[in-house]
């Protein structure tokens, strides 16, 4: 069990060629999948999206090239909200958006999690 990361990162890489990004159709088809290995790949996908997002989230680099924090962030998880809350999230909003634009099935995966998370979870402003 503690190899199955391992694993999934290897047949995600052998099965998705070098050149190509996942897109939101195959994302959707692995998120709704009965088969285990797809459903896990999902949340791992899932996962490092909202995770790096949020890495990257709260700085920019400056024309000299160093990065620096922003003050106001484009988008805040709430604290504590759990995997399965996010795979919930991103697979709700791809089966709407799906069944009125289904050509969005060609856009990269990436870009519509994002989307997703700075829609689903903006900051609340200071009053």
């Amino acid at each position: 069990m503690r190899h199955l990361p391992r694993l999934l990162m290897l047949v995600t890489i052998v099965s998705c060629p070098a050149a190509e990004q996942m897109k939101v159709g195959d994302l959707y088809k692995m998120c709704t999948s009965s088969n285990q290995i797809d459903k896990t790949a999902c949340s791992f996908y899932v996962l490092g999206v909202f995770e790096g997002a949020g890495l990257g989230a709260g700085t920019v680099r400056d024309k000299s090239g160093t990065f620096r924090e922003l003050k106001d962030k484009p988008f805040c998880v709430p604290e504590g909200l759990s995997s399965a809350a996010m795979e919930l999230v991103v697979k709700m909003k791809m089966g709407e958006d799906l069944a009125v634009y289904p050509q969005d099935r060609e856009m990269p995966a990436v870009s519509f999690v994002i989307g997703v998370i700075v829609h689903e979870f903006p900051c609340q402003k200071a009053k």
